[in-house]
């Protein structure tokens, strides 16, 4: 399959397919999907990134490598518990690395590189609330290496932000 060919990704399903401009068709599943998932990203080489619910409603990220190989990880920290926001991978880049925003126990959202190599960075904006839905939401990073997002403050004002390396 050639994925600078890739025309569609499911999204929101119990089962996945890619489908490629000459119509080739490949189909996946995420393991311990109970909800759905949900694809957020692809990259060229064919790489998916994404979030599955599990039984209790608690969110996870995963990727899926080209080869068909499915990996799912959760950002350190994030709330596991029933119907967590959990960890929530929002992009992924030509060089792999997947970009998103985790949950903790208390519903605060912090920010998260995922590595190509599973290396997981976390970080929080200066200025980040600490309450509620409050917190650093991370959503992109270019093949330079820079983070871009928002975060919301203690007094629920929301703003953007720009992270280099």
């Amino acid at each position: 399959m050639h994925f600078d060919q890739l025309a569609s990704v499911i999204v929101n399903a119990d089962h996945g397919f890619l489908r490629t401009k000459n119509g080739d068709i490949t189909t996946f599943d995420v393991p311990d999907a109970f909800n759905g998932f949900f694809v957020f990203g692809t990259n060229p080489a064919g790489t998916i990134a994404g979030i599955f619910v599990d039984s209790i409603g608690a969110n996870h990220g995963y990727v899926r490598a080209a080869n068909g190989i499915i990996t799912t990880f959760d950002a350190p920290g994030a709330g596991t518990g029933p119907g967590s926001p959990g960890t929530n991978p929002v992009t992924i880049n030509a060089k792999g690395v997947i970009t998103g925003w985790y949950a903790d126990a208390s519903n605060v959202f912090h920010g998260f590189v995922r590595a190509k190599d599973g290396t997981i960075t976390t970080f929080d904006v200066p200025g980040a609330g600490t309450g509620p839905f409050q917190g650093t939401q991370a959503v992109a990073t270019n093949p330079a290496g820079v983070t871009t997002g928002g975060y919301t403050d203690s007094n629920n004002v929301a703003h953007g932000f720009l992270r280099t390396p």
